[in-house]
């Protein structure tokens, strides 16, 4: 397999597996379990290290609790699920890198753009 060919079936396990989630994360309404879960985005994490496409990252009481790839990390149920294929997570502008146990503050860009700061969407 070349190397767009598997970066294609990737994308395409990705967003099966987000489809798949959605479905089952009706067990506990999103809005009770007071995790959000931003899945397929490409993450920057601000601090030198290769940007990680297809990423999972998992918000709770306003801090990163994981971050990583999609294969791999797993998603809680109940969680608030956000799509980010075709996005980029960014830290905020000065703000710290994206990692486990960090304030949960980033900027995740695409076709337009959505701030978080402590866990929280800034409209």
């Amino acid at each position: 397999m070349t190397k767009l060919e598997i970066e294609r079936l990737r994308a395409i396990t990705g967003t099966a597996l987000l489809a798949g989630l959605i479905l089952l994360g009706g067990c506990v309404r999103p809005e009770d379990s007071g995790v959000q879960v931003i899945v397929g985005a490409k993450l920057e994490p601000g601090d030198g290290r290769t940007p990680l496409e297809h990423s999972v990252v998992v918000i709770a009481d306003g801090k990163f609790q994981a971050v990583g790839p999609q294969a791999s990390t797993p998603v809680p149920p109940g969680a608030k699920m956000t799509n980010g294929l075709g996005m980029t997570i960014k830290p905020i502008p000065g703000g710290e890198p994206i990692e486990s146990g960090r304030a949960a503050n980033l900027v995740l860009k695409g076709d337009h753009e959505r701030v978080m700061r402590g866990g929280a969407w800034v409209e």
